[in-house]
Parts: C-alpha cells; sequence; structure tokens
C-alpha cells in the first residue's frame, strides 16, 4: 500500500475515531448535569423571596421583575465555590442593564465572616444572606448552583457545580427579559 494511501486512510479513521469519543464525553457530560439538577425546581414560577443583603438592605426576587436574573447559591467554606469566583464576578463586571446577579451565601450566620469573605474575595455583586427557607424553597442540595431566571419570574435552567464564565453568560444570554417593564 503506497504511504499516501495509507496516511488518508489514517487520517480519516483517526477523525471518525475522535469526532466519535467527542461525542461521547459531550454525551457524558449532558448526562452528569441532568442527574446533578434532577431534583432542582423546573420551569415554573421562581419562588420569591426577601432576604437581607450585606449592606444591610431587603432584597426580594419579584423586584427584579422583567430582568434576567442568576441567583448564584454559594457557600463560604466551599472550595467549588472559592474556584468559580473568578467566573462569578467576570459575569457581574459584563452584566447588561437587563441583567442581574444575585449571590446568596447559605452560611449567613456570622455575618462578619461573610464580609470577610466578600471583602477578601474583592465581590462587589449583591450578597444576601440565605436562610433555609429560601435554600429549600430553591431544593438547594450541593453548592455552588445558579439558576437563571426569566424576566417573568419563570425558572429558565439551573446548573450545580463549577460553571465557566463563558457557561453562565450564554444561560444568561438565552434566558429571556421581559421587555415591557
Amino acid at each position: 500500500m503506497p504511504l499516501r494511501q495509507f496516511y488518508e486512510r489514517w487520517t480519516s479513521k483517526r477523525w471518525v475515531s475522535l469526532s466519535l469519543q467527542a461525542l461521547l464525553l459531550v454525551s457524558f457530560l449532558v448526562a452528569v448535569a441532568a442527574y446533578q439538577t434532577r431534583k432542582h425546581l423546573r420551569a415554573g414560577v421562581a419562588p420569591d423571596f426577601q432576604l437581607r443583603a450585606l449592606s444591610g438592605e431587603r432584597v426580594s426576587l419579584s423586584s427584579f421583575r422583567h430582568k434576567k436574573v442568576l441567583l448564584h447559591f454559594f457557600a463560604t467554606w466551599c472550595g467549588v465555590c472559592r474556584a468559580e469566583l473568578p467566573s462569578v464576578r467576570g459575569v457581574a463586571r459584563n452584566l447588561q442593564p437587563d441583567e442581574v446577579l444575585l449571590a446568596i451565601v447559605e452560611d449567613a450566620d456570622d455575618l462578619e465572616a461573610v464580609r470577610r469573605y466578600a471583602s477578601d474575595h474583592d465581590l462587589t455583586y449583591p450578597i444576601l444572606l440565605g436562610t433555609p427557607e429560601a435554600i429549600r424553597g430553591y431544593r438547594v442540595n450541593a453548592f455552588p448552583t445558579n439558576y437563571f431566571i426569566n424576566g417573568d419570574g419563570t425558572i429558565s435552567s439551573s446548573t450545580v457545580g463549577l460553571s465557566t464564565r463563558i457557561g453562565m453568560t450564554l444561560r444568561l444570554w438565552l434566558t429571556t427579559s421581559d421587555s415591557n417593564p
């Protein structure tokens, strides 16, 4: 067999093999994501809440109607949450006028520790002090968990575990805002 024919057969088989492996990997990742979010809230109205922010003000989800909302549930003790911080900060810096990021901290019982954490990690976006009711209301069982809320107050999608800036930005972009505030 001439060398050229061997090379052409080898490369075409190689691309088929690589394509199948890529498809298998993507299928595996989709299956894992589906399994991780199996208990999350699905399409329907997102539970409203009224939580206190680190700044002291009361914040409710319903006050952000007509905007796309990223609810980011995290914990200060969570290593994966810490690894995800650069992505969350990047999303926060590039929010559009019709987008909002609300971070809800699970371990809100130690207010000074949360303030230190926010300062140490340069968190400039709103951090809300989570309550057991709010955490349970969104069926959060692992951190970090993200919910993407449409402008009409319905849930668009959710993720659990480490998310990238590109992934969060894309999901937020796919979330719909209500153009009639």
